[in-house]
């Protein structure tokens, strides 16, 4: 086997090949191309191109004939070193010997040149100063010029395809409309390119000489038809948001208008500009932007990318950034919703919520009052905040025909509605001069109304068709709508529709919604009754739901902290009021005059009631404000009634862990029929140490069944004497039917 060189089969291989090595001082910028061998090194070959177009360009300046030779003289001396490098090689055997394939140099990020004479101008009507407020003030975020510069290339497009349609003589009508971006990290370079409806000279000083004019405001204007209704633009500064990254912009536009010549337009962005004649210019508008030092991030391909994806995502003509097209998602909420499958619902909503599971329901939603609105809107299997990573954004992003205005947009759906992703499109918009905010918050409002109320709506519906699907929807999101009850007067009625919660006449884990317990309810009946605890099981065995119990009459059991607040908050519902069975009012509406008159008579003697009663106020003391008696307990001596709720209680404790909360004066009702208090009202009078630890347990009982008792280890002492007593009492009884047993022996 025989190692040759490139160079000597080069040498061989043509006749004309000079010996030397050296390569010749070349007279034109392609010569010098051609002359100097491949040396795989594409970025100094993109380097000497940009600099060779610097030369040519408009500014014309020393530095660009600088950077040419300079960059001329280092890739003369890295020639040499390149050829050694291949020398190395081993091409193929003496019987079969061949030459390396060299790599075809990369295609020059800029082609166009400038040509002629370059004339400088002022913009017009406009000041240096207004120029530099537009350019580096208005913006809150630099890497919406991207944005910004794609939609100005999606309108271009937009009236190419307009005067297709219109039948006027267009010039390469075979090109496909699309967008391009180009990136060089190593001339900190970005190229923005379309092949849209290009600009004249005269356009070119009106459109970007003039800031403020909007060409395509002045094109919708002019059309009298929807056939505008994808153009973007609407204020004429969006152009010259590229000089908040850019150390110069050169503008390279060609009318699409056939025989038209291409133009060179450049500017620093300090109130002139400068136009010229330019060859090498497709039809569209190329803009290639000098980044400055600190905005260099923008020559890389994954930013650009980024930022693409995140804005610009939905434009509707391919984007490509080096070559690769990056908007792939179609915009859902712009389509008819019967040519939507499954497949596309779940790929977009992953790409708007950055998540990986399936949506388990959507909508979608157009409308054109109040303003015209195109939406789509999901809602996943499961929510971050169950698992304390934090309160969550909301989840729906506003777009302006299909570009993104706000991510995450604050006050177009209520707080509680954060877990619904989608996104909000108009035309109609009331957008700042920026376009990253609204200005009509009126109307805004009025939206966010229609959309909320539309959600609300679609939920109810979607309860309504698969039950069982919406309560497992429910026990994942359900706080979110006791939230909403909480915190929107406007709509509570409606989220109320949506809670769902066990009942006295349901299974264990089936559920029931307010409608559901109206319908049931006697027709006689004005409150809807229910109760808070913990489980199923305290709720069934707690003293204030014996007698409904009792009665057949339903009571809702609410089992999470919230329900409190929510029933407090909600106060009625469809006209019937809500009412907590540990309420006065609960037992007063629930006996008839005919079993309060039956039971008058079994009680005690009122006389004695209120004798007991009085005597039970004296031995709690400032635990209790009153004692009464009460018709509404069966199998339980005492209750408390209309009492702080166990979650205030707590929530007061959380608020400030270092303040118990003072137990204030409780109102306590006891029952006169129950064996206990019976027995209390017997022993009173003649053992007064063992009565006053019976009426301390009876109070202290009914706080634990009120939920009121913080720390019940305080009984166990008080217990220990109860059941003492109990015990001598029962030894007492056994000792005295012993004795009488043995006097009745003896007799015998």
């Amino acid at each position: 086997m025989r190692i040759t060189s490139v160079k000597q089969q080069q040498h061989r291989s043509s006749p004309s090949s000079s010996s030397s090595s050296t390569v010749k001082r070349p007279s034109s910028f392609q010569q010098f191309l051609k002359n100097t061998p491949n040396n795989n090194n594409n970025n100094y070959l993109l380097l000497a191109n940009n600099n060779y177009s610097l030369l040519h360009s408009p500014f014309g300046s020393s530095l660009g004939r600088r950077s040419f030779h300079s960059t001329s003289k280092f890739l003369r001396s890295t020639a040499g070193a390149a050829e050694h490098t291949k020398e190395a090689e081993v091409i193929g055997d003496k019987d079969n010997a061949t030459t390396s394939t060299t790599t075809a140099p990369p295609e020059p990020l800029i082609k166009e040149k400038s040509t002629g004479p370059s004339s400088k101008h002022e913009f017009q009507a406009e000041t240096r100063k207004l120029l530099d407020i537009v350019a580096r003030s208005l913006y809150t975020d630099k890497e919406v010029f991207v944005r910004e510069l794609v939609s100005n290339a999606s309108d271009a497009l937009e009236k190419l395809r307009h005067a297709l349609l219109t039948g006027k003589s267009i010039s390469d009508k075979e090109a496909p409309l699309e967008i391009t971006l180009t990136t060089d990290s190593a001339t900190k370079t970005l190229v923005i390119a379309d092949n849209g409806i290009g600009m004249s000279k005269e356009e070119l000083m009106k459109n970007l000489g003039s800031i403020g004019h909007s060409g395509s405001l002045e094109f919708v204007k002019n059309m009298t038809d929807k056939s505008a209704a994808d153009i973007i633009g609407q204020f004429g500064v969006g152009f010259y948001s590229s000089f908040m990254v850019a150390k110069n912009v050169v503008v390279y536009s060609k009318s699409a208008i056939a025989g038209s010549k291409g133009y060179c337009w450049t500017s620093d962005g300090y109130g002139t500009y400068s136009i010229s004649e330019a060859e090498g210019v497709g039809r569209g508008t190329k803009i290639v932007i000098n980044l400055n030092s600190e905005s260099t991030e923008f020559a890389q391909k994954e930013a650009v990318e980024r930022i693409i994806r995140k804005y610009s995502n939905f434009v509707g003509f391919p984007i490509k950034v080096n070559g690769n097209q990056i908007n792939t998602i179609k915009p859902l909420w712009t389509l008819n919703k019967n040519d939507i499958t499954e497949k596309d619902h779940k790929e977009f909503y992953q790409f708007i919520s950055h998540a990986y599971d399936e949506p388990q329901y959507h909508l979608h939603f157009s409308t054109d009052s109040p303003i015209n609105i195109r939406s789509i809107f999901y809602i996943g299997q499961q929510h971050q905040e169950k698992y304390g990573m934090g309160r969550m954004d909301p989840g729906v992003n506003l777009f302006a025909k299909k570009v993104l205005i706000q991510a995450k947009a604050q006050g177009l759906l209520p707080e509680y509605l954060r877990f619904v992703k989608g996104v909000v499109d108009s035309e109609d918009l009331p957008l700042n001069l920026s376009r990253e905010h609204l200005q009509d918050s009126a109307l805004i409002k009025r939206i966010g109304n229609v959309l909320t109320k539309r959600i609300l709506k679609w939920m109810d519906d979607e309860a309504q068709k698969d039950p069982q699907k919406y309560q497992k929807f429910f026990d994942e999101y359900g706080n979110f709508f006791r939230e909403g009850v909480c915190t929107d007067v406007s709509f509570k009625e409606d989220l109320a529709k949506l809670l769902r919660m066990e009942s006295s006449h349901t299974k264990d884990g089936e559920v029931t919604s307010l409608e559901g317990y109206i319908e049931r309810m006697d027709k006689d009946q004005k409150e809807i009754y229910y109760i808070c605890v913990p489980t199923r099981s305290l709720a069934e065995s707690s003293p204030y739901y014996e007698a409904f119990k009792a009665k057949g009459k339903e009571v809702l059991f609410l089992y999470t902290t919230m329900d409190e607040f929510v029933m407090t908050n909600l106060g009625k519902y469809n006209d019937k009021k809500l009412v907590t069975v540990e309420s006065a009012e609960a037992a007063n509406a629930l006996k008839s005059k005919e079993e309060k008159e039956k039971e008058e008579k079994e009680k005690l003697p009122e006389q004695q009631v209120q004798s007991l009663s009085s005597w039970i106020k004296d031995v709690l003391g400032s635990k209790v404000s009153s004692v009464k008696s009460t018709d509404r307990l069966i199998d339980t001596p005492a209750v408390i009634i209309d009492h702080e709720t166990a979650t205030y209680r707590r929530m007061m404790k959380y608020l400030d862990p270092s303040r118990t909360p003072t137990l204030p004066k409780q109102q306590l009702e006891i029952n006169p029929n129950h064996p206990i208090i019976k027995k209390l009202n017997e022993i009173y009078t003649t053992n007064e140490e063992l009565s006053k630890l019976v009426t301390e347990q009876i109070f202290d009982d009914a706080l634990i069944a009120a939920g009121m008792m913080d720390d019940s280890r305080a009984l166990l002492p008080r217990i220990n004497k109860l059941i003492l007593s109990a015990m001598g009492h029962a030894t007492t009884n056994n000792n005295n039917t012993t004795t009488t047993s043995a006097s009745a022996e003896t007799k015998a």
